[in-house]
């Protein structure tokens, strides 16, 4: 969908003019719009948008805010969102968001492009009558059209397609996207980029590595694991090297410790940390830019109960050395972010490291799916994260990772053991505190996106399925 900005709001039979009314102001409206005293009314006494209809076929869409100092990049917007939606009912080709109100702020210029590109998308990925979106063009109107609000446009725009890259990676089903086709769409998402580099790593490398917790994983499968390591090189010096981990278990059936039947089908969504690691680097090749050098790596496998799949009380050794119990083979996303994280401590030795995973269920019963779980070795970088995901709508919140937590992890028979024993509770804590061993000293937070990456609070910016959970966070957060 094309976008640009304008200084003028003009409605026709092929466009719907959608007006930003904050509360306590009137909305600017041409002389052929229908009078204050058949709508005032509506939009005074009520929060659903007003639609006016105009002689010639002209409509405009007033969308009622709270008032300026409570106004949220997040209400924009939904309300941009709400704009698309409507258009698309309505048929229109183009779709025009009058900001004016708003007087131009950067931040809401960069939502409103965010929430009219993200609402154009049904999740129907292989229906013959998925829905065909009409509008082509998108119009921004501002009482100033700087450089920095056509930036923040831009940014908002890339931003959503990023998001939507996603989702429609999360929203495949399982039989089409094996680990090597999700290797092959990450790869396919930057090309023609001179500054990304892609790497595929397979079992034989692997092996070679002595990624033997990723691979044990990854055993039961007929499909061959992918390590993926894309590279992404800034204009300039680079300030710092950062890394970015992410979950890409493309189906997991619990394996031999097999899931209950009720809603696995969901686990198609267990790749959705590495696809939000495509995801990020997507916004990158396609125009964001970001002042570090970053690091992505995706482990891409699936968890089969396959004839040599792994059996509970089996003994894995990680990329570091590090011996593993596998008590439990639904407990399997820790042992391909362990051959990860080791991975890119070893070869990449970056200066902080993020990592994205549906790693437990645990963080839905501690969170619900309002917030996804952060913990880590870093106070200020797990500040920089929850700052950015409050920014962006993408809400996270810290869980303590004490010493205790990581005694709780050591294993009987080997270093370690991939779940606690029975009764320590504590799910997600215990996720973490097995990941801490596998990222030394460098400053690291985990991000348990189990609660939020397919489901979470209504917005008209997300439908069914994948939400592309992380993708916006990332960009917010390496953002300055």
């Amino acid at each position: 969908m094309r976008t640009t900005l304008t200084s003028t709001a003009s409605a026709g039979r092929n466009a719907l003019v959608a007006v930003l009314v904050p509360e306590g102001s009137k909305p600017a409206l041409p002389r052929n719009a229908p009078p204050a005293s058949a709508w005032a009314a509506d939009l005074k006494d009520g929060s659903d948008p007003v639609l006016l209809r105009g002689e010639r076929g002209e409509r405009w869409l007033l969308l009622k805010l709270p008032a300026p100092k409570r106004l949220t990049p997040t209400d924009v917007r939904s309300a941009a969102a709400t704009a698309r939606k409507s258009a698309e009912k309505l048929g229109r080709s183009v779709l025009t968001v009058d900001l004016a109100a708003l007087r131009g702020d950067g931040e809401h210029v960069l939502a409103a492009s965010e929430g009219a590109h993200m609402a154009g998308y049904d999740p129907a990925v292989l229906r013959k009558d998925r829905q065909r979106h009409k509008v082509s063009r998108l119009h921004l109107v501002t009482a100033r059209a700087s450089v920095a609000a056509r930036a923040a446009a831009e940014r908002g725009r890339i931003a959503a397609e990023a998001n939507l890259f996603v989702r429609e990676l999360q929203n495949l089903p399982a039989n089409r996207l094996h680990p090597k086709d999700l290797a092959a769409k990450a790869r396919s998402g930057v090309r023609g980029s001179s500054r990304i580099q892609v790497k595929v790593l397979g079992r034989r490398q692997l092996a070679a590595l002595g990624c033997g917790a990723l691979l044990g994983v990854a055993q039961g499968s007929a499909h061959e694991p992918q390590l993926v390591h894309l590279r992404y090189r800034p204009r300039g010096r680079a300030r710092a090297r950062v890394a970015v981990v992410g979950k890409g278990v493309c189906f997991d059936t619990g394996g031999i410790s097999i899931k209950p039947a009720a809603r696995m089908d969901e686990m198609k969504f267990d790749m959705s940390g590495a696809a939000a690691v495509a995801g990020l680097f997507h916004a990158l090749a396609h125009g964001i830019e970001l002042p570090y050098e970053i690091h992505g790596v995706m482990g891409c496998v699936e968890n089969m109960p396959g004839n040599d799949a792994q059996r509970p009380g089996d003994i894995v050794t990680a990329m570091n050395g590090t011996t593993i119990e596998v008590l439990n083979t639904d407990a399997e996303g820790r042992l391909v972010l362990a051959d990860c994280l080791s991975y890119v401590v070893d070869k990449v030795q970056p200066d902080r490291i993020v990592d994205l995973a549906t790693l437990t269920g645990a963080a839905v019963i501690a969170l619900g799916h309002n917030a996804s779980a952060i913990l880590g070795n870093d106070d200020k970088l797990r500040q920089q994260v929850q700052d950015a995901g409050e920014r962006v709508d993408e809400r996270c919140w810290p869980l303590p990772l004490w010493d205790v937590h990581k005694e709780l992890a050591k294993g009987d028979y080997a270093d370690l053991k991939n779940i606690y024993s029975p009764n320590e509770g504590a799910g997600t804590i215990a996720g973490a505190a097995f990941l801490s061993s596998f990222v030394g000293d460098t400053p690291w937070v985990h991000i348990d996106i189990a609660a939020t990456a397919y489901e979470g609070p209504s917005r008209p910016y997300y439908s069914r399925g994948g939400r592309g959970t992380g993708v916006r966070l990332l960009l917010e957060l390496l953002r300055d």
